[in-house]
């Protein structure tokens, strides 16, 4: 009978001889194997600068999506604005006219408190256009600009200097720099040759 100890003796020989029995790994197999652990890493690395890619034009899109977004956003509350302001602005003028009229009048005291609730009005109304960033456009002694000025007569003068406005009938609006609503004014003309 045999013993434990040399059962397990026979078994550590046998394995022995099966590690010697087995063929040595060649140079070929290792360069297959790393050539294909590289061309996986190639692979992993191009799919990552995909995605990577992929990730920063993604964000660009969002962004100027979020930009185009806020900027329509803005038109469209401007656009809103210039509409409320346009429905405003022929009770500026009337309250302006209003106190032209009772400022040209001999002062009345009946007519006072009719004065000051005119210039009331008008200062409330411009401190409300303000709010809005509406500003006048530019007036008499200025040069004719027809981007903001719409030439309702002129008048043949040497006393001033071609294009300059001389008198203004209605006022002109900018808000936030652009045209609300163009002033009607006359223009200075050199007069016409007499030959």
């Amino acid at each position: 009978m045999e013993r434990p100890e040399d059962i397990q003796n026979q078994n550590d020989d046998s394995r022995d001889e099966e590690d010697r029995e087995l063929p040595p790994e060649d140079a070929a197999s290792d360069e297959t194997a790393e050539s294909i652990y590289e061309e996986a890493l190639d692979d992993l690395a191009r799919q990552r600068d995909e995605y990577y890619d992929l990730l920063l034009r993604k964000q660009a899109e969002f962004d100027n999506y979020r930009k185009r977004t806020e900027k329509n956003r803005f038109e469209a509350r401007v656009r809103g604005q210039s509409d409320l302001v346009l429905e405003l602005l022929p009770i500026l003028d009337a309250c302006a006219k209003g106190l032209e009229v009772l400022s040209a009048a001999d002062p009345d005291p009946a007519f006072t408190p009719y004065l000051e609730g005119y210039r009331l009005l008008a200062e409330q109304m411009k401190a409300v256009l303000e709010k809005f960033q509406v500003t006048t456009a530019p007036g008499v002694g200025s040069q004719f600009d027809p981007r903001v000025h719409e030439a309702v007569l002129r008048e043949f003068t040497r006393d001033h200097e071609e294009g300059t406005v001389l008198e203004e009938y209605r006022p002109g609006y900018l808000i936030r720099d652009k045209l609300l609503r163009a002033a009607q004014v006359k223009v200075a003309m050199p007069p016409p040759d007499e030959s």
